[in-house]
């Protein structure tokens, strides 16, 4: 190892260590951070940070630009580049405080570090998400014909997802103990290892999505892992047992180990959409799906406020902007903005837009600007 690779290692793992001990950033927090200092380290040939200077930020974006992947699109989404931009600003932000590095890596170079302010809004702005109707998670819930314990499960773990909106890293990593079975609450405690986002403790219950089935389904499930004998912290969601089974070597039971990873879970959801011929939803979107199912009732401030916390989100604009009304297509704007003539028209102004309505109007309005 050179002495120039060593010293920006070493102020490589400074900078994470800040972030860790400092921010308390999340371990994969962390490797995104790592990951795009190494895409500048890579595109320098691990040149000393002490060099960094505004041409070489301008040819490194313009470098991320072309850089050819093995993905469809065969470059780097515009997404993509934003994140690594904004992560290694913030590392050469914090290199310039540093001694040795002072008037050396100065900020205004470091500000160009950015894309340009047209393709930062398109990288910013998300893409359509694709999420169920209700009659089409009803599908896929009842499509699923239990006959062993594995299609039991499958189908409790779904209806979990729709009646809680819980992440998925969350409730793989639920144990039998973060259920309240009598206040049916479900408690998402890092403390316990339960997986959450910026390991936050987050408290919830089942949302009413007007479908009883789902709940019912879940509590078959836990009730059925009770009467076997599973302990606290056993997990809720186990993974397929591999092995012997009480009837012999069978893929037909599940075991008492959690799953590795969220890949075979999210294999469930594909598999059983897939049986049920529905398109195949992300496990995420369900997240969206419970929360558009509440934005179309009348809540009042309390009440969206009740259903951020649950979700695990502090700000109210985050779930009924982003997930409640985020998803609703531009044919929908349009109709809404047609439906205006006749609330215009109306002398007793009978005809009145819900929130949901109100909103989307008010993201058109935004774009327009």
């Amino acid at each position: 190892m050179t002495k120039t690779t060593y010293e920006n290692e070493l102020r490589k793992r400074e900078f994470l260590e800040q972030l860790k001990g400092g921010e308390g950033f999340a371990k994969d927090s962390l490797a995104k951070f790592a990951e795009a200092i190494g895409q500048w380290q890579t595109f320098t040939d691990n040149d000393d940070f002490v060099n960094f200077d505004k041409t070489k930020a301008t040819a490194y974006r313009d470098w991320l630009r072309s850089r050819k992947t093995k993905t469809a699109a065969g470059q780097l989404s515009l997404r993509t580049q934003d994140n690594y931009l904004r992560r290694l600003k913030r590392f050469f932000e914090w290199l310039s405080e540093q001694p040795g590095y002072r008037n050396k890596v100065l900020k205004n170079e470091v500000n160009y570090l950015r894309l340009s302010k047209g393709d930062a809004r398109i990288a910013r702005s998300g893409t359509t998400r694709r999420m169920p109707t209700l009659e089409e998670a009803k599908k896929v819930i009842e499509g699923i014909e239990v006959k062993n314990e594995i299609d039991m499960r499958d189908r409790a773990m779904i209806c979990f997802a729709l009646i809680t909106g819980c992440r998925i890293f969350a409730y793989v990593s639920l144990r039998m103990k973060s259920f309240d079975k009598v206040e049916k609450r479900i408690d998402q405690n890092p403390g316990d290892g339960v997986h959450t986002k910026n390991s936050k403790k987050i408290l919830t219950t089942f949302f009413p999505i007007g479908w009883d089935e789902p709940e019912q389904y879940f509590m078959e499930w836990f009730e059925h892992l009770e009467k076997k004998g599973f302990q606290p912290d056993d997990p809720i969601f186990p993974a397929t047992l591999s092995g012997i089974g009480s009837a012999g070597y069978s893929k037909e039971e599940v075991g008492r180990t959690f799953w590795s990873s969220t890949n075979s879970a999210r294999k469930v959801f594909e598999k059983r959409c897939a049986d049920a011929n529905v398109h195949y939803y992300h496990p995420h979107s369900f997240r969206h799906l419970v929360v558009s199912i509440l934005s179309k009732t009348r809540l009042t401030e309390e009440e969206k406020k009740a259903i951020s916390l649950n979700l695990g989100h502090e700000d109210v604009s985050t779930t009924f902007g982003a997930y409640g009304y985020g998803s609703m297509s531009d044919e929908d704007a349009v109709k809404i903005v047609q439906k205006l003539k006749d609330v215009q028209n109306s002398e007793k102004g009978g005809l009145i837009l819900t929130e949901e309505e109100k909103a989307t109007l008010e993201r058109v309005m935004r774009r327009m600007m």
